[in-house]
């Protein structure tokens, strides 16, 4: 029994907004953005363009109440969909954010600054760098600022604490020791620093300089914690 495709079960308003690779049975390659086209096969048409346009490769169609592929396709591959992402200005990527080329979606570890040859380093297990100038734009992720009052940690380890009601600049400030006095920061700041992982505290002794440290693991009626601290 065949393994059921990620495009087989979808409703017809869900193919809108996907970008994809197609591979063909000639071994082409077809890349661009789905779109469902209303003719009697149902069929769902891969434009050459964000705008649906004449021209375009059907590369499904409904079939026993699902969505196949068609015949000369022999593979359809899922890059991003535009209900997780947006797309953003190569030159604005940061950590956490990712990139598409080749038909592959990376994500970006960290930027590699350079006046004549800037680059980013990707998560892959090689740390593998690509050139801006191969990046038509990249993509952040569409997630939701937190809105529970507490502590949080951003996607470069620094630690922010969100209060329950807002100041005029924001409810956020940081808890960092070398930036307490900095004024406080608003959701759309805190948007380009996600992920923002709670964190929670226990008690015990802050490590000093030097001390050894040891993982210590925390059962209680609210769930488990899991922290470093001074052995």
């Amino acid at each position: 029994m065949s393994e059921k495709q990620w495009y087989e079960d979808l409703r017809r308003d869900e193919y809108e907004g996907k970008h994809v690779r197609a591979v063909m049975d000639s071994g082409a390659v077809v890349e661009g953005r789905l779109g469902l086209w209303f003719d009697e096969k149902v069929a769902i048409c891969m434009a050459s363009s964000d705008e649906r346009g004449d021209e375009g490769y059907t590369v499904l169609c409904s079939k026993d109440g699902s969505f196949q592929l068609t015949g000369g396709v022999k593979s359809l591959d899922l890059v991003w969909d535009e209900r997780d992402w947006d797309r953003i200005d190569v030159k604005d990527v940061i950590h956490g954010d990712a990139v598409v080329v080749n038909g592959r979606l990376y994500t970006v570890d960290k930027t590699w600054p350079d006046d004549y040859h800037p680059q980013v380093v990707t998560d892959t297990p090689s740390r593998m760098l690509i050139d801006l100038y191969l990046i038509p734009f990249a993509l952040r992720r569409k997630v939701k600022v937190p809105v529970k009052p507490g502590f949080y940690k951003d996607g470069l380890g620094e630690f922010w604490a969100r209060s329950a009601k807002s100041t005029g600049d924001g409810p956020w400030r940081s808890v960092e020791p070398d930036a307490l006095d900095q004024p406080a920061k608003s959701d759309k700041y805190m948007a380009n620093l996600m992920p923002l992982t709670p964190v929670h505290f226990v008690t015990g002794r802050a490590p000093e300089p030097g001390d050894e440290l040891a993982s210590v693991l925390r059962i209680t009626s609210k769930g488990a914690t899991f922290t470093t601290e001074a052995a």
